[in-house]
């Protein structure tokens, strides 16, 4: 506890200081380039660095044209220079490298340095500020300088798209420590540089499926038929119809046969999602959920009673209700979840960051916190990626979720809302607090799973309270449920009431 207060203190200080200092002096901060495509803000007083990305650098080359007026500063590694005919590139550009420039002088008369492509082991050493090579000295120098740096790494700037799940968490984690020094990360017009994507449907050999191999589907799909039991005839249901629907479905349709390959050995059997979940299988989606305003302490007990006896996945309760469901359910292995900015994500960011650490410090392992929907429909990206990225700090390593109230966006704010969410390294994104004007739909969580992909967390909330309706959302793409009616949903009873 006492790290937490240092920590609130030593930010409390920093943001006075800032301030006084800004009041203090002309200062204004230098505008922001737009988070995604914009207009050209490349100058005669810009200057490329290319380094060793081997995925891409030879698309790099080809686009520095695109991008780089004729005679504009082109800086680059040893490696790039020795293996890609870096000497020929002086022909049309000012030539930077280390056979002819001490890196100290490569940044003369440059106020904007553009980073196309960077390798993981580049951005690794930036991050840290470390300086071991003559491009990463440049971009160190750059830094502290103070100059504008930009990276356009598409594989940087959605690296869940393109690495293994722990290597996007680490790259992310590089991405916010040099957003933190002032770096923009951001697509430049005229670069058309594809680095190859790893999502799990192409390693799986189904490029069908996959959005970056084929044109995005469409969001707005009809409600999908609903459950049906187990037909009756299970031989009769094995057809290669039933067995196409996706990975897993002979489990669903073809039990005879799934039971020979049992009987051979196998001692494990993947289901796809059309067979209703049972019930104790359903509970592990579910966040059982309390947050309404007079809930009393004996309600917040029997919540994690219920949790305990059903397993579900977490309690969802207020801040000042996570120190009692971390003592009631310790040893369990359902987690506590709490709401940040809520319901209205208007807070600021520094105290949505401070209320995230005390959550942490009381217990919380999962943060669900409201998006700044006033932001977001202001188009002010940057300041709405900012919150989502502070409040993941915070949470050091615990599960983020980011409730973007779905009821009030449009479909361009959703899908721009989740990309965001993404960029800033959250592990979910969520429909709705529950408390607005609609909960989760169908064509929401579908859109929203199209948009994050495989590799983040779905979870649909607000309205959800039915055995059915928490079916039809995880067969769409929901990873996981919010809901009050937690019990009568895996009991599949009817439930009353509305909204949590």
């Amino acid at each position: 506890m006492e790290a937490i207060v240092e920590q609130i203190a030593k930010e409390v200080m920093l943001k006075l200081k800032s301030e006084s200092a800004n009041r203090g002096s002309s200062y204004t901060p230098p505008p922001r380039l737009s988070p995604v495509g914009g207009a050209s803000t490349i100058t005669a007083r810009s200057a490329v660095l290319l380094t060793a990305n081997f995925k891409v650098i030879s698309q790099v080359i080809d686009q520095v044209k695109a991008i780089l007026p004729n005679n504009g500063k082109l800086i680059i590694s040893s490696y790039v220079y020795d293996n890609f005919g870096g000497e020929s590139l002086g022909k049309n550009y000012q030539l930077i490298h280390s056979k002819n420039s001490a890196p100290q002088k490569a940044l003369e008369g440059v106020d904007h340095l553009i980073v196309p492509a960077m390798s993981i082991n580049s951005l690794s050493k930036a991050a840290n500020l470390m300086a071991d090579s003559f491009a990463t000295i440049v971009l160190t120098q750059a830094l502290i300088d103070g100059v504008k740096v930009t990276i356009a790494d598409e594989s940087i700037i959605d690296a869940n798209r393109y690495y293994p799940g722990g290597v996007a968490k680490k790259i992310d984690s590089f991405r916010r420590e040099l957003e933190s020094m002032g770096v923009t990360f951001q697509r430049i017009p005229g670069m058309q540089v594809t680095p190859s994507h790893k999502c799990s449907d192409c390693a799986a050999g189904n490029c069908a499926s996959c959005t970056s191999c084929t044109p995005a589907r469409t969001a707005t799909v009809a409600a999908p038929a609903p459950i049906k039991a187990q037909p009756a005839k299970i031989a009769d249901a094995c057809s290669p119809e039933n067995c196409s629907k996706s990975y897993g479905s002979c489990v669903s349709f073809c039990a005879n046969k799934v039971k020979e390959v049992i009987e051979a050995g196998a001692n494990r059997v993947e289901k796809g999602l059309e067979a209703p979940i049972p019930g104790h299988e359903l509970a592990r989606y579910i966040d059982h959920t309390l947050l309404k305003a007079n809930a009393t302490r004996d309600e917040i007990i029997k919540l994690c009673e219920e949790a305990r006896e059903n397993s579900f996945a977490s309690v969802c309760v207020n801040p000042a209700n996570v120190a009692l469901s971390a003592q009631l359910l310790r040893g369990s292995p359902v987690k506590v979840c709490t709401v940040i900015g809520f319901p209205l994500g208007a807070t600021s960011t520094f105290v949505k960051a401070m209320e995230t650490r005390d959550a942490i410090a009381n217990g919380a392992t999962e943060i669900d916190m409201v998006i700044n929907v006033g932001a977001l429909k202001s188009k002010d990206y940057e300041l709405v990626k900012n919150d989502i990225a502070r409040v993941v700090e915070a949470a050091n390593g615990n599960t983020v979720k980011v409730i973007l109230e779905t009821s009030l966006l449009n479909d361009e704010e959703k899908v721009k809302a989740c990309e965001l969410s993404k960029l800033a390294g959250a592990d979910f994104v969520k429909t709705s607090t529950g408390f607005s004007t609609g909960g989760a739909t169908l064509e929401d969580i579908c859109l929203m799973r199209q948009t994050v992909g495989p590799n983040m967390g779905v979870k649909a909330s607000g309205g959800i309270r039915d055995n059915e309706t928490a079916q039809r959302m995880i067969q769409v793409g929901a990873t996981r449920i919010g809901a009050s009616a937690s019990v009568a949903i895996v009991r599949n009873e009817k439930s009353g009431g509305k909204g949590y």
